[in-house]
């Protein structure tokens, strides 16, 4: 499979769009597609970034500027371009024809607030099928799939701009994160369970961060009474234009406060850290992920409903905007909203409900097929594993129990070590979907438990887990396998029995079903 992405980087654009097509481009590499990134060389464009990790990487040529005058019915970052649409288009078709892929890549990806339908449709002739990612909704496109993981983003917002049949991914379940912030989900929610307040603050304003909101953030800081333990970190990047000022000012705060430059560990230090003063760009879904509570500061205008949003379900806190001179008072009364310990543990949980960083895999299943598979289960699956458990709209539950999240943590981590256990995790090629367990009671026989994600019921990946299990059940050279399944399940119990158990005992509590091997008694 070949995959081509027309993404840019710059002072004025930011490194965000580039991050999220490269984490799907690493994800595409993994599954054996080969991927080419199409990107002009604007002042802190991020060419040598996408080479070092072993892309592709065609640099278009610098346009010509264009007035603003002569840009007519361009989208409203038209000037992120540099030159115009048609100028771009013929440079990507050149691009992709002569020095790519050939004639036709199986799918281009655009990410670009300056490129609309015009764009896409003449670059139809060289791709089989064309992906959008974008966060605006403000311009017509002519793709085949549209991916924007605004939270609150819904179907009506792109009404009239997009081509009948097109998909829509939507919201911040099919969000871009790197897999290390959904590797490290379980672990992050479990300690944050157990925190005792405000120690780590971590302050991240984004790649460049061009208006320089980290040091208004840190001013601000300095009249905001802190814990003493408190220590700040601040992370930029290498092409932030007011690096050396943020680095003074850091050296002259009163509290603790490191610099870094270029972070490759960004999910560690999220699940460090107790609270976040950070935009409200991709990073927000980053933090989400691993339940880090914020203080959400909008620095484009592209940010204030996802600010806003963020704030509504519970899960930031808003210091109001950064240039009014009340930001300083609003950043104080967040601050000390957020030294409750109660209040951060709610906007831990409400942060949490908004992504599971699996984002990655539900895009990737869109994109290519892949038959179902099995894999042992680790300790990252604990957090979604409670999630399916725990839904209401979940036809495998065995029970109905509401359990706090910390007590299956603990169960879960225990049963990952336990000989008499077998857990494994449905995926659907990068997508974990459901999970089976089996737990022995003895050297013949053993207790068979399913779950499946909501999202996925009703594709007839129940049989998968229950043949998977019949599998595992002969390797281990079991007699049978036994199930318990509420009386109103009757998902469950349908599935069951397709699958060839019997009902034993009955009870209010439960059903019984079993299924024998052949040859057993």
């Amino acid at each position: 499979m070949h995959v081509a992405f027309r993404v840019d980087a710059s002072i004025d654009i930011g490194t965000g769009h580039v991050m999220r097509c490269l984490t799907l481009a690493t994800a595409l590499r993994e599954r054996g597609a080969t991927c080419v990134f199409l990107c002009r060389p604007h002042e802190g464009h991020l060419l040598d970034l996408l080479r070092g990790k072993g892309f592709r990487a065609l640099e278009l040529s610098r346009p010509e500027m264009l007035d603003d005058d002569d840009r007519n019915d361009d989208p409203p970052h038209a000037a992120w371009l540099g030159g115009d649409w048609a100028e771009d288009s013929r440079d990507s078709l050149d691009a992709l024809t002569e020095h790519a892929v050939g004639a036709e890549v199986d799918c281009l990806v655009v990410d670009h607030y300056a490129l609309d339908a015009r764009w896409e449709k003449a670059l139809r002739p060289v791709c089989k099928r064309l992906m959008v990612i974008d966060d605006l909704a403000d311009r017509p496109h002519d793709c085949d799939l549209l991916l924007d993981q605004s939270l609150g983003r819904e179907g009506a917002d792109y009404a009239g701009l997009l081509p009948p049949g097109a998909t829509t991914l939507l919201g911040p379940r099919y969000a871009l994160l790197r897999p290390e912030f959904a590797h490290l989900r379980a672990e992050s929610l479990a300690r944050r369970e157990q925190a005792g307040g405000l120690r780590k603050l971590l302050v991240t304003m984004g790649g460049v961060d061009k208006d320089n909101t980290t040091g208004k953030v840190l001013e601000a800081l300095t009249g905001c009474a802190l814990p003493d333990e408190v220590e700040i970190t601040v992370v930029m990047g290498p092409h932030a234009p007011w690096l050396d000022k943020v680095r003074a000012q850091a050296a002259a705060m009163k509290i603790p406060t490191e610099v870094l430059v270029g972070v490759s560990d960004m999910a560690n230090l999220m699940v460090e850290s107790d609270l976040a003063i950070g935009a409200g760009g991709a990073t927000t879904w980053e933090r989400c992920c691993v339940g880090l509570p914020s203080i959400i500061v909008a620095t484009a205008a592209n940010q204030a409903g996802i600010a806003e949003a963020m704030v509504e379900a519970g899960a930031s806190l808003d210091p109001g905007p950064v240039s009014a001179e009340a930001f300083t008072q609003g950043l104080k009364r967040a601050l000390t909203d957020a030294q409750d310990p109660a209040r951060l543990a709610a906007l831990s949980e409400a942060a949490a409900g908004i992504c599971d960083g699996d984002g990655g895999g539900r895009v990737l299943a869109r994109l290519m097929s892949a038959p179902p598979i099995f894999r042992v289960a680790v300790r990252a699956d604990s957090r979604r594993i409670w999630e399916w458990r725990q839904s209401t709209n979940s036809a495998f539950r065995m029970c109905r129990e509401e359990t706090s999240y910390k007590t299956h943590d603990d169960w879960f981590l225990s049963a990952l070590d336990a000989p008499e256990r077998v857990i494994r995790i449905l995926m659907l090629g990068d997508f974990p979907c459901g999970y089976l367990r089996l737990d022995r009671a003895g050297s013949t026989h053993a207790r068979v438990s399913v779950c499946l994600s909501p999202e996925v019921q009703g594709r007839g990946l129940g049989h998968e887990l229950l043949a998977e299990a019949k599998k595992l059940g002969r390797t281990l050279s079991l007699e049978r396998l036994d199930a318990e399944i509420h009386p109103d399940n009757t998902a469950s119990r349908r599935l069951f029995v397709s699958a060839g158990y019997e009902q034993g005992l009955v009870s209010e509590e439960f059903l019984t079903f079993h299924r024998n091997f052949e040859g057993a008694s």
